[in-house]
């Protein structure tokens, strides 16, 4: 379902964009165009704007930009938004006004996020942005995975668990993003190809797990014989999960999802869940900061750059698990997995 905002909220996001500057940029969703977001102040600090903190994936990419910036010489300040357009605004906000070097932002919802972009616009600060693709503005770069891939992964991994024939349901993001409109694009797209699998029901649990969890249990109270689940991230898998196990159906359906947070893994091992393409948030996390550095440095960085995931199934997750502690990410690697 859609992002929802209060009138209050709503105003301070009008009053914003309607203060911000627009600078010269390469084009983005709104149909700006220009060359350029602003020069680097010299200084080598950046703010980073978590949509939340709540989510493990979210946990990860925190860790693994901190890593990061130790390397590249950053000072970066990692704040938490909530899940809220107000706070994250008035983040991008503060960020501005101390004029930090480069502005990093991770938006609760596409819409939204313009108003951040712009003012960083309008005081010359670069802009990066990743995961979720803010809708107007500048940015430097823009960093994520290939969402739409992920789907159709997903999508096949599902079938293909299945026999290719069979009921599924599918629980979507928080629809006010482009990641969840894509994933469930991509998936969709990929399921249709399968003539003999039907999707019995579509919800959305906004990429979180006790929503998924109620999700979950309602659409079992109404389908009680399906063969399998998509998941678009693996904290609604977890909640999926839940709601499979409390009527006895783990290993029964087929369970799919995205992200390859250390609860899905270790799932996976036991076979509680079948697969997750997985997109290490730590290495987003590195990736996103190395790339401010070399902005914050006057270094031309690629204005778009598109990582692509992995499926993992119970027979290369313990490969999946090595890869994640050689990049320094043993903290998402479960026990028993170690």
């Amino acid at each position: 379902m859609p992002v929802i905002r209060t009138a209050r909220t709503a105003a301070v996001l009008a009053a914003a964009t309607a203060l911000a500057l627009t600078g010269c940029s390469r084009g983005t969703q709104d149909g700006s165009s220009g060359t350029s977001s602003g020069k680097a102040s010299g200084k080598k600090t950046a703010t980073l704007i978590m949509s939340t903190m709540n989510n493990p994936f979210f946990v990860s990419v925190g860790k693994g930009a901190k890593s990061q910036a130790a390397t590249s010489g950053v000072k970066l300040s990692v704040e938490n938004a909530n899940n809220s357009d107000a706070t994250a605004l008035n983040l991008a906000t503060t960020a501005v006004s101390k004029q930090v070097g480069a502005l990093i932002i991770d938006p609760v919802s596409s819409t939204s996020a313009t108003a951040s972009v712009k003012q960083a616009n309008g005081a010359h600060i670069p802009v990066m942005a990743f995961d979720r693709k803010p809708q107007g503005g500048t940015l430097s770069c823009f960093i994520g995975y290939d969402a739409i891939q992920a789907g159709r992964n997903a999508a096949d991994a599902l079938a293909t668990s299945l026999g290719k024939k069979g009921t599924i349901v599918e629980i979507q993001g928080l629809l006010g993003t482009n990641v969840a409109q894509d994933r469930s694009k991509g998936f969709e797209e990929e399921i249709a190809k399968y003539p003999h699998i039907r999707t019995v029901a579509k919800h959305a649990a906004d990429f979180d797990r006790a929503k998924a969890l109620d999700v979950m249990t309602n659409t079992l109270q109404a389908h009680p014989d399906i063969d399998g689940v998509y998941a678009a991230n693996d904290e609604m898998a977890m909640g999926a999960l839940a709601a499979l196990k409390a009527r006895n159906l783990t290993g029964k359906v087929r369970l799919v999802g995205n992200d390859g947070i250390a609860d899905a893994l270790a799932a996976i091992q036991a076979g509680t869940m079948y697969g997750t393409n997985a997109e290490s948030p730590y290495a987003l996390g590195q990736k996103v900061v190395g790339l401010a550095g070399k902005v914050l440095d006057g270094k031309k960085v690629t204005e778009e750059e598109t990582l692509q995931g992995k499926l993992v199934t119970k027979s290369n997750v313990k490969a999946y698990a090595r890869y994640l502690v050689s990049i320094g990410d043993s903290a998402d690697v479960p026990a028993t997995l170690r």
